[in-house]
């Protein structure tokens, strides 16, 4: 498998979001191009403002080849599927990630996928990674230091006009999911998005925080795994008050 970067679209894409929302990114200690890591963090709203400057951030600042694992449903539309090939994105399957890996890439993983981009009312800055352990168990595979980060903002920049719950808990809706082949499609209503009240997003800064490694080596139980995942989401949640706090200080 080949992973493409073409650091000049990377640059280019992300141009007009920097522009836009002023991103401030702290913790560039922590960023290590020479020893492949693999970068954990929250996905905001819909996804699309985030990753585009995460990575020219790293790619372009720090020369961290990253690796971002995307939903499949990236790679359904034939245009849009080349256009995330550049940014180095493949299709979120197990094999694919484990080559990247052997080839020495840092990976970027938002566990909560796509779930956790159709965010619904009162979900802002949640993390919803479900029962997902795969790329922790990769990491362990490969000796992968975990670097987890913080993004603050993208949840911020649309007000959701309609939730998608309003579809979801209907009780049609809810018979339908008990079609197995229409469950399946669905996800179990996971593609369901809730609509925002205006198309342009406000204009806000973006902050990111990376924080220091963290070693999965010595995590040998299912037990210390799940363990180790809730101090990663800990980690995290800490990460965006204290950007949150980073904001409040540059308002003032």
């Amino acid at each position: 498998m080949q992973v493409k970067h073409d650091g000049a679209w990377i640059r280019r894409l992300s141009a007009l979001s920097k522009l836009y929302f002023t991103p401030t990114f702290l913790g560039a200690e922590n960023i290590d191009a020479s020893r492949p890591a693999m970068y954990v963090g929250n996905h905001s709203m819909y996804g699309i403002f985030d990753a585009p400057m995460l990575i020219d951030y790293l790619y372009n600042e720090h020369q961290v080849a990253v690796v971002s694992i995307a939903d499949h449903s990236h790679f359904y539309v034939p245009l849009w599927r080349e256009a995330v090939k550049k940014f180095g994105a493949i299709d979120g399957i197990q094999d694919y990630v484990r080559s990247a890996m052997q080839q020495g890439y840092s990976i970027l993983v938002f566990p909560g996928g796509g779930r956790e981009v159709l965010k619904r009312e009162g979900e802002q800055y949640q993390l919803i990674w479900k029962e997902r352990y795969g790329f922790l168990k990769l990491a362990q595979e490969f000796q992968y230091d975990i670097v987890p980060f913080a993004a603050l903002g993208g949840d911020e920049i649309y007000e959701i006009g309609f939730d998608a719950n309003k579809i979801i808990q209907h009780k049609y809706f809810q018979k339908l999911l008990k079609i197995p082949q229409l469950n399946k499609l669905l996800r179990h209503g996971d593609v369901i998005p809730s609509l925002p009240k205006n198309l342009f997003p406000k204009r806000l800064p973006f902050y990111f925080q990376f924080m220091p490694r963290q070693p999965i080596h010595h995590v040998q139980h299912e037990n210390d795994l799940i363990d180790f995942r809730e101090h990663l989401q800990q980690k995290i949640y800490q990460g965006l008050e204290l950007l949150a706090d980073r904001r409040r200080q540059d308002e003032v």
